[in-house]
């Protein structure tokens, strides 16, 4: 892979100089790739392209499918037009069909240099060590993150014929398609119970927006001062209500707080975080109960499908299950 790269860097230099804020790179570099922390639904690698120069970030297909389809084109036209909106995505985004260079597509980004919290942040020392005031100006950034990413205009930049249906019939429909495929006909009892109830209570349309897809402190990057030098992870991206994104954030939070029995001290509750996103935004959140259970499909559904390609025998037991049916009993309207 180091001697892909490094002759796909040598040929495009223009690109790479883009990437990197540096001269252009003529001859291939010794190179040298480390395979990325956490992440299953990708592969990705970071690249140094040797002293004195930034590296990159290298995303691959993943080696076992989380998706039943997996195209990095659509994650590079979002980060590029969220970029270009002022959101700090890593652009450009460089896609690379050629498989060729390294035995497979792949989509290179520039490397940003800064800090990234676990996937539980209420364990993680970078979050639990920082005291309230730091962990409410890293929340705050997250939401505010969320309304900036609901404001780029993604119809002038050709998202919707890449990203697809925008309503929650069109989601509803992708996701239980996902289940059937990812449990070969299996599914969950409680998947299939929450996938009955969302199309019960399934709530009036809304113009779309571009939606991040994995809102979670874990995709951003912070400064010293922790404030957002990037934000990660585009390949749930899709359009649609302003809610689902909330709804992924607020549903996770529901679940942590459930399995865990804490929350970071310093996040602000569910009523105040919302307040911010609607005076940043512009945008009245309604029916935010029926996103949190429809995310909590969406997360359980992943989170399964990556228990069964480990192949470990307890994942009819996962424990997410019982969240998403405790926040669906628990769930209001109106």
């Amino acid at each position: 892979m180091a001697e892909g790269l490094g002759r796909w860097v040598a040929a495009h230099p223009e690109s790479v100089a883009a990437m990197t804020g540096g001269p252009a790179i003529l001859a291939p570099p010794a190179v040298s790739v480390v395979h990325a922390d956490g992440g299953m639904a990708n592969e990705t690698v970071l690249v140094d392209l040797g002293p004195g120069r930034a590296g990159l970030v290298v995303r691959l297909p993943p080696l076992q499918a989380t998706f039943p389809e997996y195209d990095l084109a659509p994650q590079a036209a979002v980060q590029n037009a969220v970029a270009a909106a002022g959101v700090p995505a890593p652009a450009p985004a460089v896609m690379e069909r050629n498989p060729e260079w390294i035995g497979c597509t792949f989509l290179a980004m520039p490397r940003v240099a800064g800090d990234i919290a676990g996937p539980a942040p209420v364990f993680d020392p970078y979050v639990r060590e920082a005291g309230e005031s730091l962990q409410r100006r890293m929340h705050d950034a997250l939401i505010d993150t969320v309304a900036d990413v609901h404001a780029v205009p993604w119809q002038a930049d050709g998202l919707g014929a890449l990203l697809g249906g925008a309503s929650l019939q069109d989601a509803l429909a992708r996701w239980a398609a996902y289940v059937e495929w990812s449990s070969q006909g299996e599914p969950l009892p409680a998947l299939t119970s929450a996938l009955e109830w969302c199309r019960a209570h399934v709530p009036a349309e809304r113009d779309p927006v571009l939606l991040w897809g994995d809102v979670r402190l874990g995709n951003l990057i912070f400064d010293g001062e922790r404030r957002v030098a990037a934000v990660l992870d585009w390949d749930l991206s899709s359009l649609g209500p302003p809610e689902m994104d909330l709804g992924w954030h607020f549903g996770l939070g529901f679940m942590m707080a459930h399995l865990f029995g804490q929350t970071v001290p310093g996040f602000p509750g569910r009523a105040e975080a919302l307040d911010r996103y609607e005076e940043r935004s512009g945008n009245a959140v309604r029916d935010l109960d029926w996103h949190e259970v429809f995310a909590l499909v969406r997360a359980l559904a992943i989170n399964d499908r990556h228990q069964r390609v480990s192949g470990d025998p307890r994942h009819r037991d996962n424990p997410m299950g019982a969240v998403l049916l405790e926040r669906m009993a628990s769930a209001r309207f109106g």
